[in-house]
């Protein structure tokens, strides 16, 4: 089937990445016990950082994150423990689940250096570097749909985080065209849509633009798009599914 042909655009290279799998809830930290630990040590902000998750994306008005969580990047041991009330906490909450890895080398992997994540993401985080926001999408959802995030975050691998920060790309990104693409090409789950940057974006041939002219009025529809659904999720104080299921339904 041609349309399934799992053929990568070299032009779409190093714009959509899954988010980092961090392999171990103990990283992760409810809001209050993240706060406490800053404001007994304010060196521990250097590896507390907002958390943002699939259903964040998708349920909360305004697509913040609900928890934060723990960072020791792909540092060194000794480095590490330079935090030690951190490192404890991951040493205490995430260790003995990774003993339990049934995989051998994954297992000698993940507790040999057991305070980093088992999948860091250097190619998303580099590729963001430079930009204010992303456009980010819950991995897996009924309905296909972004939103602009600030960066700063650490994205969780139940995210899907593209390196866009123009209302153009979003536009393209959450167009119809793109919908069907992805309705076409992803695997489900249940009643899910998993998109995976290999089957969904990697392989999506962008369209020709003819005019630069083009690009600024998709722009500013995309904007105008965007503006309208944020108003409505936050005077509805509804997320994402919810405003699209509001959307879906004809009466």
């Amino acid at each position: 089937d041609v349309y399934k042909r799992q053929v990568r655009l070299k032009e779409n290279a190093g714009k959509a990445f899954q988010g980092s799998n961090v392999r171990g809830i103990g990283f992760v930290l409810e809001p209050e016990e993240a706060q406490a630990l800053i404001a007994r040590n304010p060196r521990n902000a250097d590896c507390l950082f907002p958390y943002l998750g699939g259903e964040d994306v998708n349920s909360r008005a305004d697509q913040s994150h609900s928890r934060w969580v723990i960072n020791f990047f792909d540092w060194p041991r000794e480095r590490a423990e330079r935090y030690p009330e951190l490192f404890e906490i991951v040493r205490r909450r995430v260790l003995p689940g990774r003993e339990t890895i049934k995989h051998e080398a994954s297992r000698l992997k993940n507790v040999t250096y057991f305070w980093r994540y088992d999948s860091i993401g250097r190619g998303l985080y580099a590729a963001i570097e430079p930009l204010s926001r992303v456009l980010v999408r819950s991995r897996v959802s009924e309905q296909h749909m972004l939103a602009f995030i600030p960066r700063g975050l650490v994205y969780s691998e139940a995210t899907v985080v593209f390196a866009f920060d123009d209302y153009y790309n979003f536009a393209l990104l959450q167009s119809s065209m793109h919908d069907a693409w992805v309705r076409r090409n992803a695997s489900t789950m249940r009643t899910d849509i998993r998109y995976t940057p290999s089957d969904c974006f990697d392989n999506f041939p962008f369209p020709f633009v003819p005019s630069d002219a083009a690009v600024a009025e998709a722009g500013r529809i995309g904007a105008a798009y965007h503006e309208h659904r944020r108003q409505m999720m936050l005077e509805r104080r509804l997320g994402l599914t919810k405003t699209y299921n509001l959307l879906h339904q004809p009466q």
